[in-house]
């Protein structure tokens, strides 16, 4: 793959951007997706976005997608993640690889009337928030996600990225967000954490899901850092 430039810093976002709606697949914030595009309409989008400001909004699809996916009003979850694309290769046959990085929370607000073939939209940026009166002692909390995430992925060959992400005192919505990506949350767990813009309140949620697959599945794998390639 080649390089493309660095992720756009968000004071430079317009405030729109292509949606890229996907099944069973959340983005969050800090962290790697890679993606195979072939879809044509897709492939367009790559090759727009790569010519202008190289940003794309993943969307998660909401159950029944499966009946309208081609149809442009396919529903999606509101909360989606702004991401750039920082490594693209464009194959033979048109296809893309890329890999995105996630930049930060976003809401729908509404979508746009356009020729495209593809979906845009007005985006709202919902960045973390650290309340002022901590509910939690974030430090310690920090200390309490990294051991239990080393209980139930222990055996796991980490990333040395993750690794040093759990290791090295990131902010406690990062680290929150790291995690959640290397678990293997349902859908439905997936959203819950990428719409929660308190991080006191994330963080609570990723504990409880880290408890929650250290007594059902100790010592299981994680999606590693980034996971495999995802199809559109």
């Amino acid at each position: 793959m080649q390089p493309s430039d660095a992720p756009l810093p968000l004071t430079q976002f317009t405030g729109t951007a292509p949606l890229f709606p996907l099944p069973d697949v959340t983005l969050f914030p800090n962290v790697m997706l890679p993606l195979h595009i072939f879809e044509p309409r897709y492939r367009q989008m790559v090759q727009d976005v790569l010519q202008s400001h190289g940003c794309i909004a993943i969307a998660s699809l909401k159950d029944g997608w499966q009946s309208s996916y081609l149809h442009r009003d396919c529903p999606i979850h509101e909360t989606v993640c702004l991401g750039s694309i920082v490594a693209d290769q464009k194959l033979e046959d048109g296809r893309y690889c890329l890999l995105m990085q996630g930049i930060c929370r976003a809401t729908v607000i509404k979508e746009l009337a356009t020729e495209s073939p593809y979906r845009i939209a007005q985006l709202k940026l919902t960045p973390d928030v650290y309340p002022q009166q901590p509910v939690i002692d974030r430090k310690h909390r920090s200390q309490e996600l990294v051991q239990y995430f080393r209980e139930v992925f222990g055996d796991a060959n980490l990333d040395a990225k993750l690794l040093h992400a759990l290791e090295a005192g990131v902010p406690l919505g990062e680290l929150c967000d790291v995690i959640a990506h290397s678990m293997r949350l349902t859908p439905e767990h997936a959203q819950e954490l990428i719409r929660q813009t308190d991080v006191d309140q994330r963080s609570d949620l990723v504990l409880d899901q880290l408890k929650l697959q250290c007594r059902k599945h100790p010592q299981v794998s994680s999606r590693g850092y980034p996971p495999s390639f995802s199809l559109n």
